[in-house]
């Protein structure tokens, strides 16, 4: 796919990004400068490993797209995981992040672009992902248009893991809760695709956060104990 510079439609903006790390902190979602990052980070990851071991995919041969994907974080994780740099794509419409994930690993193909209309053949991936994308596509015609594409761009029996947070941040317009609901509106459930499995992930930010810094013994304990407690899930489709 080749990248582009036009302008694209935008989840949040490159502004957003920038107000939310000038109040937070450069260090915000640093692992090795900020401890709350950690167990959240362990969560996430282990939700991935596990929506992954129940897909089963043959990873030295999988073709895998992440859309959305910043500065290429869950891409480096599938690298770990076994699979193949030269089938492990990205595409995410701010530039800044995309030269900073070449940067990181140029064996990965990473492109700027737009999620509602790319530039990838039909039924070309076996595993498409995102990861926080459609808690800030708070326009349901913008996020119909890049589920669409998420769905067309899935070869038939592939699948299209969904991590993100379930819940709404309270007063935000900027957040747009990824229910099991809105999921099955957006991915034609039932039509296109179907449910296979929903994984735990990370706990509500301000809980699992304050567990990673003061209390990480007891994090994976609260997650089990109070299923409610956990914000972000991964939710496995799988294309009819």
């Amino acid at each position: 796919m080749s990248s582009t510079t036009s302008k694209v439609p935008q989840v949040v903006g490159e502004d957003w990004y920038r107000a939310y790390y000038a109040a937070k902190g450069a260090e915000r979602n640093s692992l090795l400068h900020n401890p709350e990052v950690l167990y959240q980070s362990l969560a996430q990851e282990a939700a991935l490993v596990r929506a992954l071991q129940y897909i089963r995919p043959n990873h030295e041969a999988a073709h895998v797209l992440d859309v959305g994907c910043g500065d290429g974080t869950t891409l480096l994780a599938f690298l770990r995981l076994g699979f193949a740099a030269g089938n492990l794509h990205g595409i995410d419409f701010q530039e800044e992040r995309i030269a900073r994930a070449k940067e990181k690993c140029a064996s990965i193909h990473f492109a700027q672009g737009d999620a509602t209309k790319m530039e990838f053949a039909s039924q070309t991936f076996d595993l498409v992902h995102e990861a926080t994308m459609f808690i800030h596509s708070v326009d349901e015609e913008l996020s119909r248009k890049i589920a669409g594409e998420m769905v067309r761009v899935t070869k038939p029996g592939g699948h299209i893991l969904l991590c993100d947070w379930r819940y709404s941040k309270p007063g935000s317009a900027a957040h747009c809760a990824v229910t099991q609901k809105r999921i099955a509106r957006l991915f034609e459930i039932g039509r296109q695709t179907s449910r296979c499995g929903v994984f735990a992930g990370p706990l509500l930010p301000p809980i699992g956060r304050f567990l990673s810094r003061r209390l990480p013994s007891a994090y994976f304990l609260v997650s089990g104990l109070f299923p409610f407690l956990v914000g972000q899930v991964t939710t496995v489709l799988r294309k009819r």
